[in-house]
């Protein structure tokens, strides 16, 4: 780890007189306290005089208790040792601060001056991504409210928290990129330290997903990148080519703007890994608009990564009708595109009842008559996002806790929280090959139908017939937040659907669910990204949905599963699947692919 000691400069040093130096024997130490610093001061066997922050920065027990061996100081509490001649841990987490020392006529004297907190800014950022490879929460989170305490903002850590994790990521970007976009929504109600809440998400998932992984190799940058070239790499999975075109096309000056388009190309041309890097790359815009693109380069190189490596889902054997239907070449592409009109007449719910309970010969030849009548792709997105919360708010809760099935909560989010990122997608990429992002949602909100319950036990979305003869709550988002912390699915879902009936969302039970995600009701850094994902994803669209039908449903659904019970460790699980596949050659069923 990098020195953390105190500035030297002689103008702005602040000696003052601590002990005499005949009182402190060689092999000595001792606390010397002058408000508000505590200092351990130290004097190994050859004579010399040493003094560090008599604070342990794991959790703050004296070091003057503890042991001293040459230049070794080793805290009795948890034998944490540090080098006393600059304060760097050498067994341990983080180091401690370290203080100028100097003997003046006898006197042992310390320098007090406080550096300038941007100097320590290098120190406490590397002990940071430290304590994330080694999965080390504690002295991640430390770190990074030592450098929120001292005014670095907030953004940038959060795009150092997303660079180590795209270099490090072993296929690429994890679930902390998203999270760490998803943190800056929480950054106006949690100023200054409180800001650790929202991001401490981030940094749990990134130790988790990248334990001990070395960055990965870098590739030298080639000049003369195109599109064309860039998406031949991608599509041949040529990993190594399409990071050097990417790098290549940064340096010669391609605006991030032009290489956002090309990644949207790339992923027109597949639906991939359940549509996580479409997600992946929206979340990109929020990250790099926080911070003027800081460290934007490496953060696309992680989502390319992912992009070459990732699973294409649209050459799989259930997604074929959706393909065959929806094959169409650019020239067919660029008509549909141009056709579109504001306000062609289309009626709201038509295509949300197809796409839930029709078959995809019908979903599909929806779609493209409405395109081909002038339906704007805007107005189709809305539906869709309609349908996939009322696939989420449908989602067959026992399924999430039977082995033999492979369908979870999970796997009901992402229909959701893709149709979010594909109806924000159109918003930003004007090009005709936008509309495979609409065929693509189209696909994989449709292909879930089997995870929906039977419809004679279906949960209502609307209050109940005794609904107004009860007691109004006094607290109504208090009640909503109980009732989930309760699992009373049932109870949570009604209140919620009164509390929206005059089409708008309570600030209090707005906050109340944001907030929610960031206390521990789930555990799995996976799940919890999700969770938060989708909770942004639901308060987002119901504001999106404005005026519509469905506007409600995103927040019924959000509310519906975080009050369900939901199965975070699947080790017992996982022994029986493996079990079953390696000795009976049974594998879990997929009812959705």
């Amino acid at each position: 780890m990098p020195k953390q000691t105190a500035n030297p400069s002689t103008d702005k040093t602040h000696w003052v007189p601590a002990l005499e130096l005949q009182a402190l024997e060689p092999g000595a130490m001792t606390t010397f306290k002058r408000e508000p610093h505590q200092l351990v001061l130290a004097r190994s066997e050859d004579g010399q005089v040493y003094a560090l922050d008599n604070r342990c920065p794991h959790e703050g027990y004296p070091l003057a208790q503890g042991d001293l061996k040459g230049t070794s100081l080793t805290c009795c509490w948890h034998n944490w040792k540090f080098d006393l001649r600059d304060g760097s841990c050498q067994l341990g987490g983080e180091g401690c601060r370290s203080y100028p020392v100097r003997v003046q006529g006898g006197q042992i004297e310390v320098d007090l001056s406080d550096p300038d907190p941007t100097e320590q800014h290098p120190a406490w950022l590397h002990s940071l991504l430290e304590g994330i490879v080694k999965r080390d929460n504690g002295r991640a989170i430390r770190d990074g409210i030592r450098l929120l305490d001292s005014g670095y903002p907030v953004q940038d850590l959060l795009a150092e928290i997303a660079k180590d994790d795209a270099l490090r990521g072993e296929y690429g970007s994890t679930h902390a990129l998203p999270l760490c976009a998803d943190a800056l929504a929480y950054l106006h109600r949690y100023p200054g330290v409180q800001a650790m809440f929202a991001v401490a998400p981030a940094i749990d998932m990134s130790g988790d997903a990248n334990r001990q992984l070395p960055e990965r190799e870098r590739f030298d940058p080639i000049a003369g990148a195109t599109l064309t070239e860039f998406r031949r790499a991608v599509e041949n999975e040529s990993v190594q080519r399409a990071l050097g075109l990417l790098r290549g096309a940064l340096r010669e000056g391609q605006s991030l703007a032009e290489i956002q388009e090309w990644f949207y190309v790339v992923l027109s041309d597949h639906f991939l890994n359940f549509g996580h890097e479409l997600i992946y790359l929206l979340k990109c815009r929020d990250l790099f608009a926080s911070n003027n693109g800081l460290h934007a380069g490496e953060i696309l190189e992680g989502l390319l990564t992912s992009i070459c490596l990732g699973t294409r889902e649209d050459t799989l054997p259930y997604w074929k009708p959706y393909r065959d239907a929806f094959a169409l070449d650019t020239p067919e592409l660029e008509r549909l595109y141009q056709r579109q009109k504001v306000g062609a007449a289309f009626e709201a719910g038509s295509l949300r009842d197809k796409l839930l309970d029709s078959s995809s010969a019908d979903t599909c030849a929806c779609i493209l008559g409405a395109l081909g009548a002038g339906v704007s792709a805007d107005t189709l997105a809305r539906e869709m996002v309609g349908a996939a919360a009322w696939r989420l708010f449908r989602f067959r809760v026992e399924l999430d806790s039977k082995r033999e099935f492979a369908e979870n909560w999970l796997w009901a989010t992402h229909r959701f929280t893709f149709a979010s990122a594909m109806r924000n997608a159109l918003l930003h990429f004007q090009s005709p090959l936008s509309l495979r992002f609409l065929f693509q949602a189209a696909a994989f909100i449709h292909s879930g139908r089997a995870m929906d319950d039977e419809a004679q036990v279906r949960m209502s979305a609307a209050p109940s017939a005794n609904a107004a003869r009860r007691p109004r709550e006094e607290d109504p988002a208090q009640a909503i937040l109980q009732a989930i912390g309760d699992k009373d699915a049932e109870r949570a879902v009604e209140l919620t659907a009164i509390a929206l009936q005059n089409h708008h969302c309570p600030a209090d039970l707005r906050e109340g669910l944001e907030d929610l995600c960031l206390r521990d009701p789930l555990v799995r850094p996976i799940v919890v990204a999700h969770a938060i994902k989708t909770t942004r994803c639901a308060l987002d669209e119901f504001d999106a949905l404005e005026g519509h039908p469905d506007q409600a449903v995103p927040l019924l659904a959000l509310v519906r599963m975080l009050a369900s019970p939901i199965v975070e460790r699947r080790v017992f699980d996982m022994v029986h699947t493996s079990m079953d596949w390696v000795v009976e050659g049974k594998m879990q069923r997929k009812l959705t692919q």
